[in-house]
């Protein structure tokens, strides 16, 4: 297997903490890319993924790329039943919270934290306060939906981490940094469950240190 990462990339990381937690990672060959020299832009990338975006797998002739899916697929090609269920039931949660973070939950933090720490750190301006206010108000509608749900939950399908906690949790790390200014007040399961996503060894050893510490 031949794995297009970058570093920071939330859509990397849940890859990467996949490969790590199912024993695959030192099957895999890392191509760690800079994205912002460029480095995506390369003929071996753009034949496995026309999009020109990380994370891509490529496993004999096939090629993977939407982090989701991917992760799926690995989870299953592990047999990780526990890990990623395949259940009718199960795997219908599954596909339905990973659906639902990319087009809302995530979405909005991913506006936030593109203000409040992408743009800093990479010399892009300065955040546009209108934008983290509009971001803010989606992200309050949404996160309002996972606080609910993880009331009496230790993790997202019930009392062990799954697939579906490194999806909707992608950007734990971000969200619980004080600079992203994530509207995380209010929201106290969520808080929890960041903070015990953060300990699980696999996501652990996947944080985006170069952010953190551009943040420190």
């Amino acid at each position: 297997m031949k794995l297009f990462t970058a570093d920071i990339s939330p859509n990397c990381r849940r890859v990467e903490a996949v490969l790590h937690h199912l024993g695959l990672f030192d099957e895999v060959e890392v191509h760690r890319l800079n994205m912002m020299a460029g480095e995506h832009h390369r003929d071996d990338l753009k034949a496995a993924n026309p999009n020109l975006k990380v994370p891509t797998l490529v496993v004999g002739d096939m090629n993977l790329w939407e982090a989701n899916p991917t992760m799926i697929y690995l989870s299953d090609r592990a047999g990780a039943d526990a890990f990623c269920p395949t259940d009718a039931k199960s795997r219908f949660e599954i596909l339905r919270w990973m659906s639902w973070e990319v087009q809302h939950y995530n979405q909005a933090a991913r506006d936030i934290a593109w203000e409040t720490m992408v743009k800093p750190l990479f010399g892009l301006g300065e955040p546009d306060e209108a934008r983290i206010e509009a971001a803010s108000e989606n992200f309050h509608r949404f996160a309002a939906v996972l606080d609910a749900h993880l009331e009496g939950r230790a993790y997202m399908l019930g009392d062990t981490v799954t697939v579906t906690d490194f999806a909707v949790g992608a950007l734990s790390a971000l969200a619980l940094n004080p600079q992203s200014r994530m509207p995380l007040e209010g929201h106290a399961n969520i808080i929890a469950w960041y903070q015990r996503l953060e300990t699980v060894p696999s996501w652990a050893m996947t944080a985006p240190a170069r952010l953190m510490e551009a943040a420190e």
